[in-house]
């Protein structure tokens, strides 16, 4: 599906209205949960403010603002984000020089380098005399110094400068950086929508987007990685371990061979049920055989850390081993 997406009409007539009328604001921050596409609305946004022979509020695609942009090379266009090599739109536009620096692994950040050499671009003339684009994918990866500096942009902004932000956290960007922005609220869209732009329909697709929240690009994904196989083994797993007959050590060594988006959706989807039921939602099934809240919780702040540990396989495994034990049959959480 091409953006702007179904959903998304009233931020993208918001826009068009601003820019027809000379009014653009000169941040825009998009911010809403993940997988609705608020990073494809971006991409779209830039791809019709860099072409300089628009056919209504699409791009041409032929003139050299268009041509330049899809190699990535346009100059007036600077993206930031932690890792360039993975990004999920404009995965075109190169890294910045800070960015090319020997890692070990990708960084998780927006470092103040990257925030300086922006500066120091945006202060540049624009070649083609449109606009100056600065897109930051996504800017909850900005840290404390990034976020100052980014800050002083923000508040005396360059010339022909436009700065385009993505949240999926909003709490994690500082509010003085959030009050210079015209905010672009983005929700999950209506069930008939999300399902209308999945690839497939029935159990599978009503299952992927439960367990994405309703969004739909997410879902989509989730779909991609068989999440209804996943999410069979994640509760076949659990019951097993519930009954005394499963333990950490196999189940983990078992599910480090699934995908790890779908495994994710699929421990955070049972621990939602579980504690529905638990709470007395008869819809979410009956509550016997579960285990305790205290135990629930315990298993719920352990995915938070194993969320966080994940990235380097053995810690991954053994943070997987720790998520599992509060539900182990016979162990209590601990007090």
């Amino acid at each position: 599906m091409s953006a702007p997406l179904p959903w998304q009409t009233t931020q993208w007539n918001a826009i068009s209205g601003a820019r027809a009328t000379g009014r653009l604001h000169h941040a825009l921050l998009a911010a809403g949960p993940p997988g609705i596409g608020k990073a494809t609305f971006l991409a779209a946004l830039t791809a019709w403010l860099l072409c300089e022979a628009p056919r209504g509020e699409e791009p041409c695609g032929e003139c050299r603002g268009c041509q330049q942009h899809a190699a990535g090379s346009h100059p007036d266009c600077i993206v930031l984000s932690p890792d360039y090599q993975s990004r999920p739109v404009l995965g075109a536009y190169p890294g910045q020089r800070c960015q090319y620096e020997p890692r070990r692994k990708p960084s998780g950040i927006i470092s103040v380098e990257q925030v300086r050499e922006l500066g120091e671009r945006l202060h540049a003339s624009a070649h083609y005399g449109g606009f100056k684009l600065a897109v930051l994918l996504p800017a909850d990866a900005l840290n404390t110094a990034a976020a100052n500096a980014l800050l002083k942009l923000l508040e005396e902004p360059p010339d022909n400068t436009l700065f385009l932000l993505l949240s999926q956290r909003l709490a994690r960007l500082p509010a003085t950086v959030r009050s210079r922005c015209q905010m672009l609220r983005f929700n999950t869209p209506p069930l008939a929508q999300a399902r209308a732009a999945l690839s497939r329909t029935g159990p599978e697709a009503d299952l992927a987007l439960e367990l994405a929240g309703g969004a739909p690009l997410r879902a989509q994904e989730l779909l991609v990685q068989d999440i209804a196989a996943v999410w069979k083994a994640v509760c076949t797993g659990l019951g097993a371990l519930l009954d005394g007959k499963a333990d950490p050590l196999r189940l983990s060594r078992d599910w480090l061979k699934l995908p790890q988006e779908a495994l994710d959706a699929a421990l955070y989807g049972w621990l939602r049920q579980a504690l529905r039921r638990a709470g007395g939602d008869r819809q979410s099934g009956n509550a016997r055989g579960l285990p305790s809240l205290a135990r629930l919780r315990a298993f719920g702040h352990e995915l938070e850390d194993f969320l966080r540990l994940r990235e380097h396989p053995l810690v991954k495994d053994l943070a997987l081993q720790r998520l599992l034990q509060p539900l182990w049959a016979g162990t209590e959480p601990a007090t």
